[in-house]
């Protein structure tokens, strides 16, 4: 049974919080695992929370930043601790179907070539209540297919890879998975297991949506770059990671427009059709370079026709 490493950041996390996700993780069928939780922020209170579940068992490893670094930072120290050849990764706040890890560590043990491997995931709200079924592509094409489209074929809590040289790219702020998968690409194959194993919290206040105006201008910069490297043949960025300058500063009109985004965004979940082109709208009124990234998007892409 392959050993594994899972790697998790923990910002100011709530005692509720990590209780869900670090019980899912050891009650996983799949036990030989290490548990990598990096506590990145200054507060005593969260080292005493994280030690009480360090001396539980014997599994988890704590390590202490002693003051804020950022999730990149602490994801990469994770990587360089890492003893395991196959990593996954997790987030505070999300949790596991029991048997996640023993269907991913088989499908990498029976596929030599296989470098990256997530699953479906079920969205809940802030209060765990069930928003939906979220189903991405399965096979390597269809992956490879978003990709080229500029979406994100993996929920980065459910992805599991191949341990090798790479390490996030602290230019790709706010779209580190993303980036990562790019280059992965290069590297073998890339699948998702249909099945909701992983359950991803929507949470309206996290950075995922309070950035969300960030996230799409530094998508854009990061795709049209590895479509320019594809169309070039540079294959440097595979370990030197994509070359952008990042998105890292906040208008007041961004940040209203990133909350419009953020209903948006929970209308969709909730198949609230009206809801959810009203709050479109309001957010691109808000802030029109939305509409520009994805112009820009489409612009790269007819360029010239690329391959992964």
């Amino acid at each position: 049974m392959q050993t594994i490493s899972i790697i998790m950041s923990a910002y100011k996390p709530s005692a509720p919080d990590l209780e869900i996700t670090i019980q899912s993780v050891l009650n996983q069928t799949h036990t030989n695992f290490e548990f990598i939780i990096i506590k990145d922020d200054e507060l005593s209170e969260t080292l005493e929370l994280l030690k009480s579940w360090e001396q539980i068992d014997a599994r988890i490893h704590i390590i202490d930043n002693e003051v804020n670094i950022g999730l990149i930072a602490s994801l990469n120290k994770g990587l360089d601790i890492a003893e395991a050849s196959l990593i996954a990764r997790i987030d505070v706040g999300d949790w596991w179907e029991p048997q996640k890890l023993q269907r991913q560590a088989e499908l990498f043990e029976a596929d030599p070539e296989l470098y990256l491997c997530g699953t479906s995931i079920e969205l809940v709200d802030e209060q765990y209540n069930l928003l939906g079924h979220y189903t991405y592509p399965k096979s390597h094409n269809e992956i490879v297919s978003w990709l080229l489209k500029a979406k994100n074929p993996f929920a980065h809590p459910s992805a599991m890879f191949r341990k090798s040289s790479l390490r996030y790219n602290p230019n790709a702020l706010y779209c580190e998975d993303l980036e990562m998968w790019y280059r992965y690409s290069r590297l073998g194959k890339l699948v998702n297991i249909d099945e909701p194993l992983t359950h991803y919290v929507i949470d309206t206040t996290s950075i995922t949506n309070s950035k969300r105006s960030l996230i799409i201008e530094n998508v854009t910069k990061v795709y049209c770059t590895f479509l320019n490297a594809l169309r070039n043949n540079d294959f440097t960025f595979i370990h030197n990671g994509l070359n952008i300058t990042p998105a890292s500063t906040l208008s007041f009109a961004n940040i209203l427009s990133n909350q419009w985004y953020s209903k948006a965004t929970i209308a969709s979940f909730k198949h609230q059709n009206i809801k959810k082109i009203y709050y479109f709208s309001l957010s691109i009124i808000f802030n029109p370079r939305l509409i520009l990234n994805k112009l820009q998007r489409m612009y790269c892409k007819i360029l010239g026709n690329v391959k992964v």
